[in-house]
């Protein structure tokens, strides 16, 4: 994402982040676990945002709101298996850190990261991922160094998923 936006690009962007903080509230509630650095933010964001907003963002000064409100900078990160709970000084998306960029580049995501949250979604599509890739490095018509390079991806997003599962906290358990 470019660091300076068209207002109708922000106001999309605003949306998506309000609707996603939604989803997330809604999934908190009913127990879904949260793992990562920025767990604890997400899982703070995700109510402020609901009581705010309540997912909706209807008007170009919401939209200005919730992208001014830096506890709120939270971009869902499908390709990735991640969400991004984004604070520039802390971002390794971007080589200038502590820059003035308002919005994470989420194809640069680095897994060691402190703004990375997985939620149990996350993890359940990282073992997909998985399976399918072993699936496919089972196939007898995929060379056996491909094979050995799918499983090894695989094995790796196995451990990113078991450690999410060893790591994840609740809502349950931040109220304690």
């Amino acid at each position: 994402m470019a660091a300076a936006q068209a207002p109708d690009a922000r106001f999309e962007t605003a949306r998506s982040v309000a609707e996603h903080l939604s989803d997330v509230h809604e999934a908190l509630q009913t127990g879904e676990g949260v793992s990562g650095p920025a767990a604890r933010r997400l899982i703070n964001s995700a109510p402020q945002e609901h009581h705010r907003f309540g997912g909706m963002i209807t008007t170009v000064r919401q939209a200005r709101t919730l992208l001014a409100d830096p506890s709120l900078n939270v971009f869902d990160n499908p390709e990735a298996y991640l969400t991004c709970n984004y604070d520039p000084a802390k971002a390794l998306c971007h080589p200038d850190r502590g820059g003035k960029s308002s919005a994470p580049s989420l194809d640069w995501c680095q897994s060691s990261c402190a703004n990375i949250a997985r939620t149990d979604t996350h993890a359940q599509q990282v073992e997909q991922a998985a399976d399918q890739l072993l699936e496919h490095a089972q196939t007898p018509l995929v060379p056996e160094p491909l094979a050995d390079r799918l499983r090894a991806k695989a094995e790796e997003l196995r451990r990113l998923a078991g450690r999410h599962h060893r790591d994840r906290i609740t809502v349950e358990e931040t109220d304690q």
